[in-house]
């Protein structure tokens, strides 16, 4: 069964919702440099993710919303951002909008952490003032411990659990060949750059190196979707009791 909110016709639409579907799913990224990875890694993930489980929890997903915030990666080719106010403005709109189409509990499956704040902002303004259950769900903190499970090693950006999701996802869009060890560049606490050394950045000391192994990327992502479809159901549960 067809759940991809552009893929319906306005019919189609309706009668899921007369069967009672009235949460959706809306994946959110961003445009920007990932290492040895395709620059909309951060939309790829969010929205391959919503297509894996949007029909088993019975969720529209909604097309992604492929723009955000980008900073200390924006110096890097192809690197795209909008301005914080643009950004939340836009996604409260998006919100608001299906609000009014009937959505009752909306789950955000995002992608980037460079705009978790307006996230959060813009859910809080939509639920009050609209009365729409939000969650925001910031994929690669949930599924964190995942990774060493896996892999042995901490996660990053553009590191073993992005480059392992994208892998499982995309595969045509991993080069390889392009990557050289001393590309993880370790982000020492307190320090903020513009721009970035480089776009792999990892957050413990002597982790992160990248693993190219199709089986273990394939593990690792269904994993990830495991958990999400998991969390989600609880999530839906726990508002339904109220």
């Amino acid at each position: 069964m067809e759940f991809r909110w552009d893929r319906l016709t306005w019919q189609d639409f309706e009668k899921l919702q007369k069967e009672g579907v009235d949460c959706a799913l809306l994946p959110i990224g961003t445009i920007e440099a990932h290492g040895v990875i395709a620059l909309g890694t951060d939309c790829i993930i969010p929205e391959t993710i919503a297509n894996r489980i949007g029909q088993d929890i019975r969720a529209f997903i909604a097309p992604t919303i492929n723009y955000g915030i980008t900073h200390s990666l924006l110096g890097f080719a192809g690197s795209l951002t909008v301005s914080s106010a643009g950004f939340k403005a836009y996604v409260k709109d998006v919100m608001t909008s299906m609000a009014s189409k009937g959505i009752r509990k909306l789950i955000i499956i995002n992608g980037h952490g460079g705009q978790m704040n307006e996230l959060k902002e813009a859910a809080f303004d939509v639920y009050e003032e609209t009365g729409l259950k939000i969650a925001v769900m910031h994929w690669w903190i949930l599924c964190q411990d995942i990774v060493p499970r896996i892999y042995n090693t901490e996660g990053g950006h553009a590191a073993v659990d992005e480059t392992a999701a994208i892998i499982a996802c995309a595969p045509d869009s991993v080069k390889k060949e392009y990557y050289r060890p001393e590309m993880l560049y370790y982000v020492k606490p307190g320090l903020v750059q513009y721009p970035s050394p480089t776009p792999i950045l990892i957050y413990q000391e002597n982790t992160g190196a990248l693993d190219f192994d199709n089986g273990k990327a394939i593990r690792y992502f269904d994993e990830v979707c495991a958990r999400m479809k998991n969390i989600i159901l609880d999530t839906l549960s726990s508002w339904d009791q109220k």
